[in-house]
């Protein structure tokens, strides 16, 4: 193990040569202003936000034989299903795992019928019965 030698001084810290310490004012950041100034402006739209709108956008479409104003996403889904139903196999398993998906969050989001195990429906049941045993009985007449 080394140690230091008694009455010597660290050679860390501020000083002429040394390195640490804050920046000169001059080359600080001025109160107020952005460290990125030319960075993305104020109201501008992310990737996520401009892929939902063009999505959400409207077309003109035939189907059944009428012409019909749907959503882009609504178009490219009645596309892929038609494509999967005509025997695409790469659309079927594309439009399955979609399916699947959305069965499966569904599910999720869904409560179980009887959330409570086997055990505390027992002990409501007995807590129940002990209860009944406590009603006032009603007068006959």
């Amino acid at each position: 193990m080394v140690r230091k030698a008694k009455g010597k001084k660290s050679t860390k810290g501020k000083g002429p040569g040394k390195k640490g310490g804050n920046p000169p004012k001059e080359t600080r950041f001025k109160k107020g202003t952005s460290g990125n100034p030319k960075g993305r402006p104020k109201g501008s739209k992310n990737l996520r936000t401009l892929i939902l709108e063009a999505a959400r956008d409207h077309v003109t479409a035939t189907v059944g034989g009428k012409t019909r104003k749907i959503s882009k996403i609504q178009a490219t889904t009645m596309q892929l299903a038609t494509k999967a139903a005509g025997g695409d196999h790469a659309a079927m398993s594309k439009f399955l795992d979609w399916i699947d998906d959305i069965e499966t969050q569904a599910a999720a989001a869904r409560p179980t019928q009887f959330p409570l195990s086997e055990i505390d429906v027992e002990v409501l049941r007995a807590a129940y019965e002990r209860m009944k045993q406590c009603e006032p009985k009603q007068p006959e007449g």
